[in-house]
């Protein structure tokens, strides 16, 4: 199962086997991580793993799924460290449940005694192993709006637009909120955000780190109908609203 497929089948794993994961599993998930192109490339990161069976990891927090193992995303700060948080974490996530591995956001956990590189702080933790319930699910069980109820069509749009914005709608976030909204055009997407009580000026907040997981899977669904894309920030929609969202950023068909 490859990225794009994994977008329709992926599923939150809340409960797992407390078995080891093999090594030649751990040497292929950096390779493919060393790979990835990051949203923001200016933004320094680190992706730690921790085994909890051997007590490297004490994670804490009201949603904390007990797991063999965690995963820590570590950023520098930056205007959009959540964004790009998201943005790498979904993919590691997808290439894990297409590998046969369950994986779990964990929001609000606490990374007891778990530091990264310096100058780095925690971003979001995702539990892993393997799972000791069903790993995959069906894309129409997924609890989604449907896309009238995200979009605002201004003109008849692609076949390429319709696939990206299926997998957007597809994207995992806090509490299942979807905070996305978009109006659409035959090439373009101006994406909107709800707002949080901090900032949302640059997606700052979990608002960001979903955003970021849903501008993923856009890209994988453009990687998939072989087109490219571009995000832009136009500032002359910087004052839009729509259905109490802001404007966050446009995806450009190139």
């Amino acid at each position: 199962m490859d990225l794009y497929e994994a977008v329709y089948n992926r599923k939150s794993v809340r409960h797992y086997k407390m078995e080891l994961l093999p090594q030649e599993f751990f040497r292929n998930l950096r390779k493919f991580e060393q790979g990835l192109q990051p949203f923001d490339p200016e933004l320094h990161y680190s992706v730690e793993l921790f085994n909890a069976m051997d007590g490297e990891a004490r994670i804490r927090g009201p949603f904390r799924v007990k797991a063999p193992y965690y995963m820590v995303f570590f950023s520098e700060p930056g205007e959009y460290a959540m964004v790009n948080a998201g943005y790498l974490l979904e993919q590691i996530v997808l290439y894990m449940a297409g590998h046969g591995v369950g994986t779990c956001y964990q929001g609000m956990a606490k990374t007891a005694g778990l530091s990264g590189p310096a100058g780095m702080e925690p971003v979001m933790v995702v539990a892993f192993g393997y799972a000791a319930e069903k790993l995959h699910r069906e894309s129409f069980r997924a609890k989604r709006l449907p896309l009238k109820d995200l979009c605002v069509f201004k003109e008849d749009s692609t076949e390429e637009l319709r696939l990206m914005l299926q997998a957007a709608r597809l994207a995992p976030s806090a509490f299942n909120r979807q905070p996305w909204r978009f109006i659409v055009y035959q090439n373009r997407i101006h994406v909107f955000v709800r707002k949080e009580q901090r900032s949302l000026r640059a997606g700052r907040g979990r608002n960001g780190f979903d955003m970021g997981i849903m501008l993923s899977h856009m890209t994988l669904a453009a990687e998939e109908c072989w087109r490219d894309i571009e995000f832009a920030r136009k500032e002359n929609l910087a004052a839009r609203r729509m259905q109490g969202s802001r404007y966050f950023m446009s995806v450009l068909l190139v």
